[in-house]
């Protein structure tokens, strides 16, 4: 039998190949030789996210979370999990109370301020995605959603500021089209 690490770099090149249901027998191949594997539950999780089985990929996040509440990673993936159900108030719970393991942690404040921002509290969401920020501030993506909030409060400056910020992020990894879109809201949110 394989040992659990050569099974999880298979179930990896599966899922990067696309063979999502042969990754996740390699991942339950992984869990059945490693039960503790918190690589494996959480990657399990979001192959599950991406074809759909919400509840499965929950139920992999709370399995790791009970092996594990100080990783930030499956509180993180469930709010995920939770956010593409459309349940906010529960991504925003997940959240929460994995930011109170790991209070730095910028995927959990991007998650929370994403989970706000869908309840419509904007300056809470504002405040999550300033917190993201904080912590990681090299996430163009976040920078864009922080910039779509400031957007809806017409804080044009401020719009203009998060999509140059966004902008110069996207150039400097290439992402030429990424950039040329966040420059042009920059410039239209200075016109307003």
């Amino acid at each position: 039998m394989a040992s659990s690490e050569g099974l999880l770099d298979i179930a990896r090149s599966l899922r990067k190949q696309g063979q999502y249901k042969k990754a996740l027998d390699a991942y339950r191949q992984v869990v059945e030789v490693d039960d503790s594997n918190l690589d494996a539950l959480n990657e399990m999780g979001l192959v599950h996210i991406l074809i759909g089985e919400q509840t499965l990929a929950i139920n992999a996040f709370d399995l790791a979370i009970s092996i594990d509440p100080n990783d930030p990673r499956a509180y993180s993936y469930k709010a995920e999990a939770y956010l593409t159900l459309s349940n906010f108030e529960e991504a925003l719970a997940v959240a929460e109370q994995g930011l109170e393991w790991a209070p730095e942690d910028p995927d959990l404040w991007e998650k929370k301020a994403r989970a706000l921002e869908s309840v419509m509290r904007i300056d809470d969401a504002i405040a999550a995605y300033n917190e993201s920020i904080k912590y990681d501030s090299g996430n163009p993506k976040t920078w864009k959603a922080l910039a779509l909030c400031l957007d809806a409060q017409e804080k044009w400056a401020e719009v203009a500021r998060a999509y140059r910020i966004a902008g110069t992020l996207h150039e400097k990894r290439g992402e030429t089209q990424d950039a040329e879109s966040c420059f042009k809201f920059a410039e239209f949110a200075e016109k307003s």
